[in-house]
C-alpha cells in the first residue's frame, strides 16, 4: 500500500481535473501518523485505503517514514495542499457540495462565493445514521462534481464510498477538519510551526482536551509499528 501513496500535490491537482474533465469519477483521501495508527486496526478502513481511493501522504510523520524508512524520494504534503485546491477550483469557476462541520450554509455560501467558489450545497457532518439514504441520494441528484466530506477519519472514508456508489461522475475528496480552518472556526499553526512540520503541535496546545490522545499517545504508537516494520522487513 505504502507503495501507492502519492507525494506531489501537482499529481493530485493534474489527477482531481483531468477526472473532472474525463467525466469520470474519483475518491481522494489523505494518510498521515493517525490514519497509519487506525490503518493496521481498522480493516474495513484498510480494505478501502487499499483498494478504492486514490491516497495522498500528508504531514511529518508520514514524509519521515516514506523518506527514511522506504527510501523514496518524497516531497512533503501538508495542509496547505487543499488551500492549493480551493485556490484552483477558483480559477476553474467549478461547483462544490460541502459535507461535514456545522456551519450556517448561507455563511457558508457567502464565504465561498467571496473566494470566488459556487456551493451548491451543504450538509453537516453529524446526521443520524437512518438520515443517511436520504443524504446521499440528495448529494447524488446534484449536478456538482466535486464534494467534500469532512467527518474523521474513517467515518468520511466510510461515508464518501457508499456516495461514490451510487454516483460514477463525482469527485469526493477526504478532508477531515480542513473546513473548520478554511472558513475561520479553528486558527491555523504560525507558518514556522508549518515550515517545521510541528503544525500538530500548535494544534495539541490550542485543543489538548481533543487531541491529547491522538498525539501523545498516537505518536509513540505510530513510532513503534514503524520500527516494527523495519524490523521484520515488510516494506
Amino acid at each position: 500500500m505504502f507503495d501507492k501513496l502519492v507525494t506531489d500535490k501537482q499529481v493530485i491537482l493534474d489527477k482531481i481535473f483531468y477526472t473532472i474533465k474525463d467525466n469520470s469519477s474519483l475518491l481522494l483521501t489523505y494518510f498521515n501518523q493517525h490514519c497509519f495508527n487506525i490503518y493496521f486496526k481498522n480493516n474495513n478502513y484498510k480494505n478501502l485505503i487499499d483498494d478504492s481511493f486514490f491516497v495522498y501522504s500528508e504531514g511529518i510523520g508520514m514524509f519521515i517514514f516514506l523518506w527514511l524508512i522506504l527510501k523514496r524520494k518524497v516531497k512533503r504534503i501538508d495542509a496547505t495542499f487543499l488551500y492549493d485546491l480551493m485556490e484552483e477550483i477558483s480559477k476553474r469557476a467549478e461547483n462544490v457540495f460541502i459535507i461535514g462541520g456545522k456551519f450556517n450554509e448561507e455563511e457558508l455560501r457567502r464565504n465561498l462565493r467571496e473566494k470566488g467558489i459556487n456551493l451548491t450545497g451543504y450538509h453537516n457532518g453529524y446526521f443520524m445514521e437512518k438520515e443517511k439514504d436520504s443524504i446521499l441520494k440528495k448529494i447524488t441528484l446534484e449536478k456538482t462534481r466535486i464534494i467534500f466530506v469532512g467527518m474523521g477519519v474513517p467515518k468520511q472514508e466510510f461515508f464518501a464510498y457508499e456516495l461514490s456508489k451510487s454516483s460514477n461522475d463525482k469527485v469526493i475528496i477526504c478532508v477531515g477538519n480542513f473546513q473548520e480552518f478554511y472558513f475561520g472556526r479553528i486558527k491555523r499553526a504560525p507558518l514556522i510551526f508549518q515550515k517545521l512540520g510541528i503544525e500538530w503541535l500548535f494544534r495539541l496546545i490550542s485543543e489538548p482536551g481533543r487531541l491529547w490522545r491522538r498525539y501523545l499517545i498516537g505518536i509513540p504508537e505510530f513510532l513503534y509499528r514503524v520500527i516494527k516494520i523495519k524490523l521484520r522487513g515488510l516494506v
